[in-house]
């Protein structure tokens, strides 16, 4: 899963060659993955079933967004519930609300079965622009500082410079996902 391609980050860098291709996508790959884990949901468009906790009447899905043209199967108890009589989806909050308080407050009794993502376009993921250009800033920062490991400040005889810590992602980053990030409730 990538949000970026290899091509818009030596783009971005401005580097011609491909002597670095094969780091640079292991980067990406890497970057993918942490800003889906910050994201706290799945980003790649595949069918997925999820187990709830009965007595709410929302419950936020974990990965969106929902695609409509798919079934949207939901199961309390084992009974199927109607779309629109008895629940609606949200499919860009990936959210399916309920009309009602759904059954007791048991384990595992509402069953959601739904397609949500996005959309794999030569390799990577169709995500909105903002969080591709998170991934592609975070991604060259990453690169340019592979040799820096731990390193948080160089004092030098013309003065000091402090820099981030490697195990945090960019500020500028980190305001983007805080943007797609969903707190659940209900």
């Amino acid at each position: 899963m990538k949000l970026t391609s290899i091509e818009s980050l030596k783009l971005y860098l401005e580097k011609e060659d491909d002597t670095h291709d094969e780091l640079l996508d292991s980067i990406i790959e890497q970057v993918s993955a942490r800003i889906e884990t910050a994201l706290k949901r799945e980003l790649t468009k595949m069918e997925r079933n999820q187990y709830f906790e009965g007595g709410k009447r929302y419950y936020y899905l974990c990965a969106y967004p929902i695609d409509i043209t798919e079934p949207v199967v939901v199961e309390i108890n084992g009974d199927i519930k109607t779309l629109d009589s008895d629940y609606y989806v949200w499919e860009k909050e990936g959210l399916i609300h309920f009309v009602y308080v759904t059954a007791d407050n048991v384990p595992k009794n509402v069953n959601i079965t739904w397609t949500g993502g996005y959309e794999e376009i030569y390799g990577v993921l169709d995500v909105p622009y903002d969080l591709k250009r998170a991934c592609l800033m975070e991604s060259a920062f990453e690169f340019r500082r592979r040799f820096d490991g731990g390193l948080s400040g160089v004092s030098m005889q013309s003065g000091s410079i402090s820099v981030n810590q490697p195990s945090s992602l960019l500020p500028e980053v980190i305001e983007t996902i805080k943007s797609y990030r969903k707190y659940p409730y209900g």
